[in-house]
């Protein structure tokens, strides 16, 4: 079912239900995803439990909407269904508001948002685009905290957070030139000390990743040490650190005024700080080894989580781990979650020796080049591209035989990850060989196979 023909609940009664049995009744009919995304590594990403204040909140929200489906309580309603984790139905919400208001820059800035939680980079930027085409013309609009901070000021405005947003959806896809041009925008409408300071960070990070380190330079010279910061304080220190006032060391430990918590909280920004400080030195190992951690330990909705998920991506097809069967695979899941041609040559046997049965066309692929031209139908390209569709797989079986090993596994495809509609699935057969004692696991054959369908 396309996602904008979605049907929203009736919440005029589920709002007296508990929230088991409001998950319940919210599920759509028959098999459900037991995820809400899955990450470029082919991990599946499902939502803590929510915490109970959020769940009445969102109960709330959509007895508001019961009563009045206006634009303001549709955007409250979507909001309130990511604030518990539930990040499709949040994407739906937004779209079928935006067949009521087509025209509503909010709802495309919320979707946009929930787009880059699910990894949607591409349709992320595409709802900025078009939210920013709309808002630039409007006046200055206050927009109100979800998570109000400890002073109970909004800090940001409906402009900032669209120029915002569309910059780290084109630092995510890594079009540098538009996401400083997207963050030099937002520039224009940070009016106050935490605006600028999360603008300038991003903006630092955006300039650095494109070579200009002296553009980066003058950015940070508007970071003062006395500004006023409410709730960017993570960001703030963070610019601290590229301009020397503070050390790569005292990023991640206690600062003043800084509780246990909001260090916990903090870290994977203050990680990620580091590990880009570790890619403009060309110290790849030392980034590696920081994102691997970020990935590990943080909330996979959050920003620093998905940049370092992306970044992490990126370096495993740039310089790919093949030192085993299991390694091999893992790089291979992850080259058709980016879609990066580049990576055929490194990840499947050499000359004509490499084979493969495809679920979606009849006979044998044979040879790189063929493998590469199948590729490309499915979208591939050089450098890799952003799409919604992921790839992983489950229930892996490895076994060797000196330099061959036959590795058996479900493969599972998500087309689009924002909607209901339940991956494609099927067994498939990977079989690998070692080009020399202790040298590199390579694809030689891969058999794929679609399940029957379910009756």
């Amino acid at each position: 079912m396309p996602l904008a023909r979605r049907p929203l609940p009736a919440f005029a009664a589920l709002v007296l239900a508990s929230f088991a049995g409001l998950s319940a009744a919210l599920a759509p009919v028959g098999p459900a995803k037991d995820y809400e995304a899955v990450s470029l590594l082919g991990a599946k990403l499902v939502s803590p439990a929510p915490d109970p204040a959020a769940v009445e909140r969102y109960k709330v929200a959509g007895a508001d909407f019961e009563r009045d489906p206006s634009e303001e309580n549709t955007v409250w309603l979507g909001r309130r269904a990511a604030y518990v984790g539930r990040y499709r139905e949040a994407i739906a919400v937004f779209s079928r508001g935006l067949e009521r208001f087509p025209s509503s820059y909010r709802l495309l800035r919320h979707r946009g948002h929930r787009y880059i939680t699910l990894r949607e980079f591409a349709r992320a930027a595409a709802d900025f685009e078009r939210a920013a085409a709309l808002v630039r013309s409007r006046p200055l609009e206050i927009e109100a905290d979800g998570v109000p901070n400890a002073a109970g000021i909004p800090t940001s405005n409906t402009q900032f957070n669209v120029f915002y947003h569309l910059g780290l959806a084109r630092f995510l896809t890594g079009d540098w030139a538009g996401a400083e041009a997207a963050y030099r925008e937002c520039l224009a409408w940070s009016r106050n000390d935490d605006s600028v300071a999360a603008t300038t960070d991003w903006l630092t990070l955006t300039l650095r990743r494109a070579g200009k380190a002296n553009e980066a330079a003058q950015a940070l010279a508007s970071i003062k040490p006395r500004m006023k910061i409410l709730e960017n304080g993570a960001y703030f220190n963070r610019l601290r650190m590229y301009k020397g006032e503070l050390s790569p060391e005292g990023l991640l430990g206690p600062k003043p005024g800084e509780s246990e918590a909001e260090l916990k909280a903090a870290f994977g920004i203050y990680a990620y700080g580091l590990a880009q400080r570790d890619l403009w030195a060309g110290n790849k190992a030392a980034a590696r080894a920081r994102l691997e951690e970020i990935v590990r330990s943080t909330a996979w909705a959050a920003f620093a989580h998905i940049a370092a998920e992306v970044d992490l991506a990126r370096l495993r097809l740039e310089s790919p781990d093949l030192s085993s069967p299991e390694a091999t695979l893992g790089t291979w899941t992850v080259f058709w979650n980016l879609y990066d041609l580049d990576a055929t040559e490194a990840l499947f046997a050499e000359g004509e020796g490499p084979s493969y049965f495809s679920s979606e066309k009849t006979g044998l692929i044979a040879g790189r080049e063929a493998l590469a031209a199948h590729h490309r139908g499915f979208g591939f390209v050089p450098g890799g591209a952003a799409k919604d569709s992921r790839l992983w797989l489950e229930n892996v079986r490895f076994r060797e035989f000196g330099a061959v090993a036959l590795a058996t596994a479900d493969w599972l495809f998500d087309r689009d990850a924002a909607s209901d509609a339940l991956p494609q699935r099927g067994p498939v057969t990977v079989v690998l060989v070692r080009d020399g004692e202790g040298g590199r696991w390579r694809i030689a054959h891969a058999h794929f196979a679609n399940d029957p369908p379910a009756k």
